[in-house]
């Protein structure tokens, strides 16, 4: 019979508490595309909020943002590209244009501006390559600093960022095509929507590094084969204990996945002490994965199938399961448990 104790339930809603609230220091990963002329820019709608937009560019390429800022507000644009090797020669320039901007550098004659906007501004800052990669523990990925603006608006207006290659820019380096990443804001939170689609967002953060989607999707799948011989090597065969066991190990998968990535960057970057919050992170999963299976093997009462329920909304905001097993865990806490459901007969 699973029991639980009032001070482990204590210190478990606390240790979630605390992870929960790291969780939340990320940037909201976007994926850039239809974006190639100033007249179809990426708007974003909240430029003090932290923004990870991950783009491609292919040579004589420019793509384009826009943003609204009031007089004074903050204006702060990383731009990164990723640490494929393919990228090495890729070096990826910014510019900031807007009303009451001094304009410097050279901008790009791939920069193509309306009538209208003609008399805008324009920073123009060229891609410089950091020393070392930078390790993500969030996410977990790495990528190479090259370029930044921090400036205050002077004006309130529509602002407009673009990034274009290093060909375009009057450089020597030959017309390569890479990966980039323009960071904007510092504001670091997740609305409660963007925490339950993040994991979706952060699989294809994944692919547009260069992974592959069947690896990515693996320890999914993995994991549910597992989860199924375990299942049916059981005696507890009902719907509450498949659908609880099944999200249990959906919870694993996002811990192996979560690990994997891990390995896979930091073979791009150097070890730090960030690693440390991303091994927090693998083992707040794996609590969740284990915390599930033994729920769903044990007994159905009143209390477990709440704690199931309470497991699965906390899965969901802290983007666990892929969305499918915090799904299946609140369902499991509905589910019969009897031995006289479907699932008894298999």
């Amino acid at each position: 019979m699973f029991c639980v104790k009032p001070g482990a339930s204590l210190l478990v809603v606390l240790l979630i508490v605390l992870l929960l609230s790291s969780l939340a220091m990320a940037h909201v990963p976007l994926m850039a595309g239809g974006n190639e002329n100033i007249s179809s820019a990426l708007h974003i709608s909240d430029p003090g909020k932290s923004w990870a937009i991950y783009g491609i560019l292919k040579p004589e390429m420019v793509q384009y943002y826009s943003f609204d800022c009031e007089l004074g507000g903050r204006i702060h644009l990383m731009l990164l590209r990723s640490t494929d090797a393919k990228d090495n020669d890729f070096r990826p320039n910014l510019v900031l244009l807007g009303p009451g901007l001094k304009s410097s550098g050279q901008l790009s004659k791939n920069v193509v501006l309306p009538a209208s906007l003609k008399d805008l501004g324009a920073m123009a800052v060229y891609g410089k390559r950091a020393a070392n990669a930078t390790y993500e523990p969030f996410g977990p990925s790495s990528y190479i600093e090259m370029a930044e603006i921090n400036i205050s608006a002077p004006q309130s207006a529509r602002y407009y960022a673009a990034v274009f290659s290093n060909s375009t820019a009057g450089q020597a380096a030959a017309n390569v095509a890479g990966h980039y990443i323009l960071a904007v804001g510092d504001r670091e939170e997740f609305s409660f929507s963007e925490r339950i689609t993040a994991p979706i967002r952060l699989i294809s953060v994944y692919i547009w590094e260069g992974q592959s989607a069947g690896i990515v999707f693996l320890p999914y799948l993995i994991a549910e084969v597992i989860g199924v011989l375990v299942f049916w090597r059981g005696t507890r065969r009902t719907s509450f204990c498949l659908a609880g066991t099944l999200a249990g190990f959906l919870f694993l998968a996002t811990s192996a996945s979560v690990f994997t990535e891990m390995v896979f960057s930091l073979s791009r970057a150097p070890f730090g002490p960030e690693v440390y919050i991303t091994l927090a992170i693998v083992v707040f999963h794996a609590l969740l994965g284990v915390a599930g299976i033994r729920l769903a093997r044990g007994e159905a009462g009143i209390l477990q199938r709440a704690l199931l329920a309470v497991l699965g909304t906390v899965a969901l905001l802290a983007g666990s399961g892929l969305i499918l097993g915090p799904i299946l865990a609140i369902a499991a806490s509905l589910l019969p448990s009897k031995k006289g459901s479907i699932l008894s007969n298999f």
